[in-house]
């Protein structure tokens, strides 16, 4: 079974099978938490600096190497500061030149395993937010290179004489690509597209005699598609409702999507369901302390391999710096 499962995990990601759950890409189940993983428009949008970490493990109980994904990212806002005089280091005097509070900055690093199938990388990503009559327009760009590699301990194949992949198992590449997005929000609700692996990179891995069965692999474009609305309730202000929705949709036009329903008290916890179109449920939680932020997320399949597993957690911690006496209180700074 073990054996099995290896060849079909390389053989889904390596030759791009007809479902968007083949997983090109890491999935999330607490999305809500750090849209930035999928929108680089988010960089910076509410004027904090977040560290965020994220760790995942799929289909657990099934396999030694079902996919999992452990990831470090950092955003920022560069915020509204006058022109300025000061005095440097050797007396002088130096002017600070003054900043719009446009500019958001991020960086994601990763290590993605899906099989024998492994991704290394790190991106790095420049947002700009343009502020509009309560409300703010954002864009992203994001710029990544991986490490894609086929490890040479986990992949097992069935017959190793004739498979076109034997002459690259152990072997790596480095690989760049791009990501775009725009995102609208307004108090209570926010809409956001992206498109990641813009370029659509080809991977070249070992010499091309040894890979020429599979010359035409490359990466694939996703396009997401993200929004949610706050619900508040003068007559209950502890209490806070929210809906929110990630579509991830190829450009064979097929889709898997989340619809997420939260609950949220006095800021401070929250917990939610949702349901994934890959017949999915999720079951999530968290609080927050100070200025620390966790949550849990349980997913549970009623299709395919999940029927046999244990079930996908994720886990998220989240340290977040600045004002947050309350939501989107930077629309006031600019």
């Amino acid at each position: 079974m073990k054996q099995l499962l290896t060849i079909s995990l390389i053989s889904s990601v390596l030759f791009i099978s007809s479902r968007i759950d083949a997983q090109q890409l890491p999935r999330f189940s607490q999305y809500y938490f750090n849209e930035y993983l999928v929108n680089p428009a988010m960089a910076g949008y509410d004027g904090r600096t977040i560290v965020n970490v994220t760790a995942r493990k799929q289909w657990v109980g099934f396999s030694d190497n079902t996919p999992q994904t452990a990831l470090v990212s950092t955003q920022t806002r560069i915020l509204k500061k006058p022109y300025n005089i000061h005095n440097g280091r050797s007396g002088q005097k130096v002017l600070r030149k003054k900043t719009s509070g446009r500019v958001g900055l991020g960086a994601i690093l990763y290590d993605d395993q899906n099989g024998a199938i492994h991704r290394t990388g790190a991106q790095f990503t420049y947002a700009y937010h343009i502020f509009i009559y309560n409300s703010q327009l954002s864009f992203g760009l994001t710029g990544s290179i991986f490490q894609y590699r086929i490890s040479k301990e986990d992949a097992q194949l069935k017959n190793p004489e004739i498979d076109p992949l034997n002459g690259v198992i152990g072997k790596s590449t480095l690989v760049p690509d791009a990501g775009f997005g725009i995102n609208y929000m307004k108090k209570n609700w926010h809409i956001g597209l992206s498109i990641s692996q813009l370029f659509q990179s080809n991977l070249k891995i070992g010499h091309y005699a040894e890979f020429q069965t599979t010359d035409d692999l490359r990466l694939r474009r996703h396009y997401f598609i993200l929004a949610d609305y706050l619900f508040q309730f003068p007559s209950q202000p502890k209490w806070e409702i929210e809906p929110s929705t990630i579509i991830n949709l190829n450009e064979r036009l097929q889709f898997q999507g989340d619809l997420t329903l939260k609950a949220y008290y006095q800021r401070k916890y929250w917990f939610g369901i949702s349901a994934r179109t890959t017949s999915d449920l999720i079951v999530l939680g968290g609080l927050r302390y100070k200025n620390y932020y966790f949550g849990y997320s349980f997913d549970y399949g009623f299709n395919g391999i999940s029927r046999y597993t244990h079930g996908s957690h994720e886990i998220t911690i989240s340290a977040k710096f600045g004002d947050t006496a309350r939501r989107y209180r930077w629309l006031e700074r600019y």
